[in-house]
């Protein structure tokens, strides 16, 4: 599985990368980080091109540049561009510090994230929202 961090702020980056890593039942996980939008979505669009697309894309709300929310709608005008299918198109989960219910109706109907999670997130969490959508 291949995997995507789009964060920010360190700590964060770092939780993501060692929970997702220790994650029980995940095999052969590689996960990349990128720390701003437009880093992320070239990531993203680089390996879309080759032969190990990600399949999951952790993507914080709140980035320099362009947003995650911003970010997420590239990702799905380039899905698009493409003309991926429904299960072709990289499945992403929204974090964030705020409880703002138009962010998240926005990464949810115009994103089309798959998840919504408010910091502070919990190993938990992670492992409750990988099973859920059949990551495990």
């Amino acid at each position: 599985m291949r995997i995507l961090v789009v964060e920010d702020n360190d700590a964060c980056m770092v939780f993501l990368h060692e929970t997702l890593t220790n994650i029980g039942g995940v095999s052969r996980v590689a996960i990349d980080s990128a720390s701003t939008g437009e880093d992320g979505l070239q990531m993203y669009k680089t390996a879309e091109s080759s032969d190990t697309p990600y399949e999951l894309i952790f993507m914080d709300i709140m980035l320099p540049g362009i947003d995650g929310l911003q970010t997420l709608e590239e990702i799905r005008a380039y899905e698009s561009n493409l003309q991926l299918t429904e299960s072709q198109k990289v499945k992403v989960i929204m974090t964030t510090a705020l409880d703002d219910s138009t962010k998240a109706s926005r990464a949810f109907f115009q994103g089309g994230a798959i998840s919504y999670m408010t910091k502070p997130i919990t190993p938990g969490k992670i492992l409750e929202e990988m099973k859920k959508f059949g990551f495990m």
